[in-house]
């Protein structure tokens, strides 16, 4: 693909895995949307939800993609996230290439709470509205959020943070 380079398994995997996580997400807001003008019977959910899945999951895909594209390639991607894992840039890489990448992966720490924040607010709403949804799409909502939640706080926080603390340690140790 281009601008994206070869892309292995475990991508072809992260791909489909966020597609199936963006139709999720916009069969369920649609069903909550429509649910509140018409009762949700088995035909809305395949005239109207199906469609806003095959959506949502496309645009989830396409998202992904671009990510991949922006960060320099999915090589690049993959690289970027081995450092992490490593707690280590080898030494051959110069600091004008390794120093941006991990900035930009801290930085995703912001993103993460407010996540979290976001889908404590959802929760509430959410259950605060469970008698107008009804059982099944409350529980769809909750499970959505705290898997938002969940995805944010034992993943993207404690990975930004790493690369946080690389970037501390890696810059006093080169300079």
């Amino acid at each position: 693909m281009h601008g994206i380079g070869v892309v292995d398994e475990a991508g072809r995997l992260r791909l489909l895995g966020t597609a199936l996580a963006g139709a999720a997400f916009a069969l369920v807001l649609t069903m909550l949307v429509t649910s509140s003008f018409r009762t949700a019977t088995p035909q809305l959910l395949v005239s109207v939800g199906l469609p806003a899945a095959l959506l949502g999951a496309a645009v989830a895909g396409w998202l992904l993609l671009r990510s991949w594209r922006a960060a320099g390639g999915y090589e690049q991607v993959v690289m970027v996230e081995r450092w992490v894992t490593d707690r280590h840039v080898p030494a051959e890489v110069p600091a004008e290439v390794w120093v941006p990448r991990l900035q930009a992966q801290a930085e995703l720490q912001v993103g993460g709470w407010g996540k979290i924040v976001l889908c404590v607010f959802w929760t509430a709403m959410t259950w605060s509205m469970r008698d107008q949804h009804g059982t099944v799409i409350t529980l769809l909502l909750l499970g959505l959020w705290a898997g938002l939640g969940l995805w944010s706080a034992l993943w993207v926080i404690p990975r930004s943070r790493i690369a946080r603390d690389m970037l501390r340690q890696g810059v006093v140790a080169r300079d």
